[in-house]
């Protein structure tokens, strides 16, 4: 197995956005939510997702993009978005290694952390409401 490296390109967050729904998916808690918002919305999610990871942690500037599908309603027990935390590290530790990585992991548990406080609605609602800057 060829040693990890650290997220440096675009290429490398497709990497990551392609391995964190390749965990999502087959998830009994996660999949069937973010299998019937794809279904409606795909590929528009997979863009989303990247263009946030590509702003946070390359700094590409702007203010594109958004860490989950953009109509997913995720129950807010902390449960559903504990599990998107352990997927998302997971797919970051199985492909990356470095201070870009470590940085993604650990943005990952400040959204987690922000979620988990906030009242149930739909993330496209919270859209307006906060924007995640470095």
């Amino acid at each position: 197995m060829p040693a990890l490296s650290d997220i440096r390109t675009e290429a490398d967050i497709t990497t990551l956005i392609n391995a964190f729904y390749a965990k999502v998916f087959p998830d009994e808690l996660l999949g069937p939510i973010f299998s019937a918002d794809v279904q409606i919305h795909w590929p528009q999610p997979f863009y989303t997702m990247g263009a946030f990871w590509k702003r946070v942690l390359l700094n590409t500037g702007g203010n594109d993009g958004w860490p989950f599908p953009g109509g997913l309603v995720l129950p807010n027990t902390g449960e559903y978005f504990r599990r998107w935390q352990q997927l998302f590290l997971a797919a970051v530790e199985d492909n990356f290694t470095g201070p870009i990585a470590e940085a993604a992991k650990e943005r990952a548990q400040e959204i987690v952390k922000m979620f988990e406080k906030r009242p149930p609605r739909t993330l496209s609602s919270l859209l307006g409401l906060c924007k995640l800057e470095k």
